[in-house]
């Protein structure tokens, strides 16, 4: 077996690939040490008295890689020769040390930290593994560029590898200049290789590398699949908002809060209440419903529409808070239970539809009808599952940060666990698209505010109330809207 055959698809292809200027942007745990240090192994084997330098943000990264390249030359029976060098740095009395590894052909593998003054005076081909990570992408950018341009030390490759770090930074210029918004008109043209971990996964599921997994419905050991291990990677890794970076290889600008504080405050009301249910009060009503699961509350968000006439005479719709109820440890038909009465009394009610909010929802849709706002489907209960997704994320967010303007059209209480639940929601700016997370916290992540924007979503549909189902002898699911 050839040694090119130990790599998968996606690494033979970028060891293949002969263009000058080559990144490859991967996920994390992809495997991008291990397949430029089998090219800087190979091409020192092949061109004898070449030089290759592998650049890292520290010199503890650079030296594994160094390692992984002593193991592929020894692979091929081929001794190698360990050495460290001293060089001059720019600043006055400093030294740079380097570790080496030297081939019988007299082809040297060097192995340097990413720093500026060590990169300045080298020629050779050059290796830069997580590129988004050094200190100050420019200097070194500038300083190793002239390892490769000079034309009297032959025509040199170089090889960028990194998972993405943020937008604006030396990396994401080059990858969306030549893959992601490519410029007209560069002399110089990087190919671009992405790999997410789902393409990794899918080869290994293919090369049987993902193990295995019990299956209840055979009672078997059976081969993971690409899904499942990916899911297990997703939860394993616990932080949405880093992941579409560090393993979809999206480039996300800096998270900004969802609410300021400043805006938070101002929707403050006195009108508002935490606990104001009353099953009596008059009023058209809305409710939002947040399904928490064994670490996280489930939240009830009760609120009042009334109709006020503005400073320039025109009518605005606003929600009043009237009842924010918790719910924790209880089953899923106690928690139908403790909130049926705030659900008789709501004209509309959005519930939450992911996961284990599966089973409230159909329990919900089946004592109060279900509602689609798609006329087509003719559902005009009380009830909306609502799936959590990136998109529905930002279907439900935008309207509902939209009702904390100059004017507040969605008044909270004055409650110190509302106000830091509420600022907890993160905007990151993923492509052209936010995408919005919230941090766990020790009360859960936000999910007072998922509970009131599901809220408000439910109130702009409008509509007449609908009696529950438990009232009617008989009923139909898909009873056409009556209001």
């Amino acid at each position: 077996m050839q040694l090119i055959d130990r790599l998968l698809g996606f690494q033979r292809k970028a060891a293949s690939t002969v263009v000058r200027f080559l990144i490859l942007l991967w996920s994390r745990q992809t495997g991008k040490g291990f397949t430029t240090s089998f090219v800087a192994s190979r091409g020192a084997m092949v061109e004898p008295r070449s030089k290759w330098l592998i650049v890292a943000p520290t010199e503890r990264q650079s030296l594994e890689t160094l390692d992984k390249c002593k193991d592929w030359i020894k692979a091929a029976n081929i001794s190698v020769a360990e050495t460290e060098e001293e060089f001059d740095a720019l600043e006055k009395n400093a030294k740079i040390k380097a570790k080496i590894i030297e081939l019988p052909n007299g082809s040297k593998i060097y192995a340097l930290p990413g720093k500026p003054a060590s990169l300045r005076g080298f020629t050779g081909y050059l290796v830069i593994d997580e590129f988004a990570f050094f200190e100050d992408q420019k200097e070194v950018w500038k300083a190793v560029f002239a390892v490769i341009v000079n034309p009297m030390a032959s025509i040199k490759r170089v090889i960028i590898t990194s998972t993405p770090n943020g937008q604006g930074d030396m990396f994401h210029k080059l990858v969306d200049e030549n893959f992601l918004n490519p410029k007209e008109g560069r002399r110089i043209k990087w190919e671009v290789q992405k790999v997410t971990i789902h393409d990794a996964a899918k080869e290994w599921e293919a090369a049987g590398k993902l193990g295995t997994v019990f299956d209840e419905k055979t009672g078997e050991e059976r081969p993971k699949t690409a899904e499942e291990y990916v899911e297990e990677t997703r939860e394993a890794f616990d932080c949405p908002e880093a992941w579409p970076q560090e393993f979809e290889c999206e480039f996300l600008d800096a998270s900004a809060n969802l609410l300021s504080f400043d805006q938070i405050t101002a929707a403050e009301s006195v009108e508002a209440t935490e606990h104001g249910f009353d099953p009596d009060e008059p009023g058209e009503f809305y409710g939002g419903f947040d399904f928490g699961g064994i670490k996280d509350p489930s939240i009830f968000w009760l609120a009042k529409k009334v109709v006020e006439t503005g400073a320039d005479g025109k009518q605005v719709n606003k929600l009043i808070t009237r009842d924010v109820l918790v719910l924790r440890k209880l089953d899923t038909e106690d928690q139908i239970e403790a909130v049926k009465t705030r659900m008789d009394k709501c004209v509309r009610i959005c519930v939450d539809y992911s996961g284990p909010g599966r089973g409230f929802g159909d329990m919900a849709v089946k004592r109060w009808g279900e509602y689609d706002p798609d006329p087509k489907k003719f559902l005009s209960g009380k009830v909306e599952k609502f799936t959590f997704t990136e998109p529905s994320k930002r279907e439900l967010f935008t309207p509902f940060r939209l009702c904390f303007g100059k004017v507040s059209t969605f008044l909270i209480p004055h409650v110190d666990w509302i106000r830091q639940d509420f600022h907890g929601v993160q905007m990151l700016l993923k492509g052209n698209e936010y995408v919005f997370w919230a941090p766990r916290m020790s009360g859960g992540h936000s999910d007072g505010a998922c509970a009131a924007a599901l809220c408000r979503r439910a109130s702009s549909f409008g509509g007449c109330h609908i009696s529950p189902f438990a009232t009617r002898r008989n009923h139909n699911p898909d009873f056409r809207r009556i209001d």
